[in-house]
């Protein structure tokens, strides 16, 4: 194995913000040293600042770089290998959920929800899996689904679709990469205390969302990032294929 730290390494996509920085931050109090990536380069550097002053500068890297993008894929590994030389997580984070009736939902905001969401984690997928078995590394692949990839929701068709199609990616890609002793899991987040739904505090209607948990309350974005790591963890080396729900019920309850 040419690998050039003896530490794990997690790669945590959209990791500039909310549920991925919260990975990230999970990882590291585990020993790992992580590499985060974001489209907005403003968010993602400012979190490397702040996650580097309590775990040292040279276990955090940061990368600006849009998932939907080939070339910006390519460059996020090549720029991990670079650096590590290993991958052992791979965390596929990143995504958007374009809010319109479906009435008026655009191509674009649809085409767009699929790219980063879909076409992201697929393109990470493989890159991350193909740099593990040219390594010789039994490692792990957490794909970000969703509880709305599992039930409908008004007004993000695009994030539905995109989200049921993560889930059957994990199952098909588990399938063919258990060969190679890769392991690759979703989780299916409930209503979690992130910027992405600050549309929804901005219209009201946050609190009617994670009111459809058992516990009525939103679950903050460490509760992923918790999960994330066992998820990665020996401990959790039977669990393959499969999407874990993170949602206080809400599936359950419904």
């Amino acid at each position: 194995m040419n690998s050039k730290t003896d530490k794990k390494v997690v790669l945590v996509t959209g990791g500039g913000t909310g549920i991925g920085k919260a990975c990230a931050e999970s990882f590291l109090k585990a020993g790992y040293a992580a590499v985060i990536a974001g489209r907005r380069n403003d968010k993602i550097q400012q979190a490397a600042e702040e996650l580097a002053e309590d775990f040292g500068a040279e276990n955090i890297t940061a990368i600006a770089a849009d998932v939907s993008s080939r070339e910006d894929v390519k460059r996020i590994f090549d720029t991990l290998d670079e650096k590590y030389g290993r991958v052992d997580v791979v965390i596929n984070n990143a995504g958007v959920a374009p809010s319109h009736p479906f009435l008026e939902t655009s191509y674009e905001e649809y085409d767009r929800a699929v790219k980063i969401n879909q076409y992201g984690t697929f393109m990470c997928m493989q890159k991350g899996a193909q740099m593990m078995v040219d390594k010789g590394i039994r490692g792990v692949i957490i794909n970000m689904g969703s509880i709305y990839g599992k039930v409908a929701s008004g007004n993000i068709i695009g994030y539905n679709a995109s989200k049921g199609a993560v889930e059957m990616m994990t199952k098909a890609a588990a399938f063919e990469l258990a060969q190679y002793d890769i392991r690759v899991v979703a989780i299916a987040p409930g209503v979690i205390d992130t910027p992405m739904l600050d549309i929804d505090k901005q219209r009201g209607t946050f609190e009617e969302l994670y009111s459809k948990g058992m516990r009525k309350k939103p679950l903050p974005p460490s509760a992923i990032g918790d999960v994330a790591l066992f998820l990665a963890s020996d401990a959790a080396d039977g669990i393959n294929a499969v999407t874990i729900p993170v949602d206080d019920g809400f599936l359950g309850y419904k």
